[in-house]
């Protein structure tokens, strides 16, 4: 394990370092998200964490503070309840109400009634104390004091259902869970003030201990829920209220007044939870729980807060952090890219430029008018330094090319036009004088040759011209070889009109038939002379059926072609070549000295077959021959 463990912290580490090496501004990145963002991620990160911890702490400490006081005001309200109840048990106004007999009609009930309402309001003119809201009499009647002339039986029903007339219930406060109001036949459309908690107590006679009457006290559940409802939505919590049997007295949540019960998942908390305050785990969430018992009545105070709630505070400064993260990062990119383009592009212009004057593109400026300061400086000088080296690779190749025009008009100043015309000129007319023609027509033959050779001085001719210089050295040959030879072309002087190439070009080529293809061979030799035009290029094909080359003799021709070396050893048993004239190599190079392309020609041969030169130039049109 730890030897995979090292092996992938190696495996990162290079993979750094490769991106690390792509550039500077892979390395501006890297820098800023090691050096920046990375620590203050981890330092935000770690106080986040802990300032998180502090927040849940004191908000279990605040919560346990709010259920005490939440427990506190409902104990005082159930406390006035007691005390009230305790005013009234033996009051002799109540006890002369009680004796009175309503056989006579329920008109003087309600009239009592309303006097004993008028009674109670006496005893509390503010109104702060409750009020009784109804009595069971030991006469088997009910007074209903919330609603007077609601007086029916179902009343009566319910209040014995409840145990008032309940020997065991004795004397004791008995608090029933949240329920509809049995008291009243009008609903107001508020479940917070149509749901009521009842509270019923028997009232027995200090002496005898025999029962008197049952009060009932009627508390709307939302003259609880205002006791709690500011510090349950301070707490962004839920409060409920319950009875030792785990039912409902009141709660912040409406849903739960409405049905009158516990949700099931509370009511699962609640069983499970313990005095105090706690944090749980509950279907993979937190929640902060509160449970407080009251002391005037078998209720207990069940408080559940989520714990994003109680760590929203914290929760919103990491998410103020994390965008105040997002703003830097975002700033950076825009002060890495305003670098970039101010600095870092300059930089990655002239390394691609450099890169393309290595391979051989010495026109790869770049523009220096789009930057400023020293960057505009450098690239001026770079495209400078350009201009130098290619006006000095000019004057070198002007300096090459003159030297071998120098060289071949020293090559051909070597014949005296002049002393050569009158010299074939006589051997025409003596020939003529002596019967020969023959050699008159050889001599004449040979004139136009030297003539379109020399021609008026010019390097580049017309191809026709070429061409014509070619057939007068065949002619020349034939009346040598008469019909051991026969010579074959393929031009089409129509397309090749325009077109020029370079003098003396195909005449050392066929020269070469003449001097190597007829040796051993017994047959005609044949030559055939091919012109085609093709899209960029003229291809000049030159074959013979004469001897041919072994592999060893055509790699020699091929490496003089290509280095214009000449070695002197030759095979065992073969004589050694002679020499080419002006020769192939020759006509490679100034085809490359004047129109720069390279590897012009190719051969061909078998022994015994033959050989094929291919002689491969650019078009040059006869207009702009002169520019060459």
């Amino acid at each position: 394990m730890e030897t995979k463990g090292t092996d992938g912290m190696r495996d990162l580490w290079k993979r750094l370092c490769s991106y690390m090496d792509r550039g500077l501004r892979q390395q501006l990145f890297f820098y800023l998200v090691v050096g920046v963002l990375l620590p203050f991620t981890v330092v935000a990160s770690v106080l986040f964490l802990k300032t998180r911890m502090e927040m849940k702490n004191q908000a279990i400490g605040n919560i346990r503070q709010r259920a005490d006081a939440i427990a506190a005001q409902v104990d005082e309200l159930l406390y006035n309840v007691q005390l009230v109840s305790d005013k009234f048990a033996y009051d002799a106004e109540i006890e002369d109400f009680l004796a009175r007999d309503y056989d006579r009609g329920t008109i003087e009930k309600q009239r009592d009634i309303y006097e004993m309402n008028n009674y109670f309001l006496k005893t509390d003119p503010l109104g702060k104390s409750q009020r009784i809201s109804a009595i069971y009499g030991n006469n088997e009647e009910v007074y209903n004091f919330l609603d007077p002339y609601f007086q029916g039986e179902d009343i009566k029903r319910i209040m014995i259902d409840m145990g008032a007339l309940d020997r065991t219930k004795l004397s004791m406060f008995q608090w029933q869970p949240l329920q509809s109001n049995f008291l009243s036949r009008t609903k107001k459309g508020d479940v917070r003030t149509d749901q009521v908690i009842t509270c019923m107590r028997r009232i027995l006679h200090p002496f005898t201990g025999t029962w008197l009457y049952t009060q009932f006290f009627v508390l709307e559940e939302n003259q609880i829920y205002q006791l709690y409802k500011a510090s349950a939505e301070e707490m962004k919590g839920t409060v409920y209220i319950v009875d030792g049997s785990g039912r409902l007295i009141s709660s912040s949540d409406q849903n739960a007044v409405e049905t009158c019960r516990l949700p099931g998942r509370i009511m699962e908390l609640a069983e499970a939870a313990e005095e105090g305050s706690h944090q749980i785990q509950y279907n993979d969430e937190p929640y902060i729980t509160d449970l407080s018992p009251l002391n005037n009545a078998d209720w207990q105070i069940f408080t559940v807060v989520p714990l994003n709630a109680a760590t929203e505070p914290v929760d919103r400064l990491f998410k103020e952090i994390i965008a105040a993260m997002v703003v830097c990062v975002t700033a950076c990119i825009a002060i890495i890219n305003w670098i970039s383009r101010r600095f870092l592009q300059p930089v990655e212009v002239l390394d691609a430029s450099m890169k393309e004057v290595y391979d051989g593109n010495l026109e790869a400026y770049v523009e220096p008018e789009a930057y400023q300061g020293e960057i505009k400086s450098m690239m001026m000088y770079y495209n400078a330094m350009l201009v130098q080296i290619n006006h000095y690779i000019k004057e070198q190749v002007e300096s090459e090319k003159k030297k071998k025009e120098l060289e071949l008009e020293v090559l051909m100043g070597q014949i005296n036009p002049h002393f050569l015309y009158n010299t074939l000129e006589n051997i025409v007319w003596k020939s003529n004088e002596v019967g020969r023609p023959d050699i008159g027509r050889i001599a004449a033959a040979l004139g136009r040759l030297y003539r379109l050779s020399i021609g008026n001085g010019e390097t580049i001719v017309p191809i026709r011209q070429e061409v014509e210089h070619v057939m007068a050295y065949v002619n020349i040959q034939k009346n040598r070889y008469k019909e051991r030879i026969e010579f074959d072309s393929t031009v089409d002087y129509d397309q090749l009109y325009n077109y020029a190439m370079i003098k003396l070009t195909l005449q050392p080529v066929v020269e070469n038939c003449f001097m190597y293809g007829m040796e051993g061979i017994d047959r005609v030799l044949k030559i055939c002379l091919d012109i085609r035009e093709e899209a960029e290029v003229i291809r000049f094909r030159v074959a013979d059926n004469g001897c041919g080359m072994t592999r060893s003799q055509l790699k020699e021709v091929r490496r003089q072609i290509e280095t214009g070396a000449v070695r002197c050893e030759t095979e065992p048993g073969k004589r050694r070549r002679k020499g080419t004239g002006i020769g192939l190599y020759s006509v490679k190079e100034r085809i490359a000295i004047y129109t720069g392309y390279q590897n012009s020609v190719r051969v061909l041969s078998k022994q015994g077959a033959g050989t094929i030169v291919i002689i491969t130039v650019p078009k040059i049109s006869v207009k702009d021959k002169n520019n060459q």
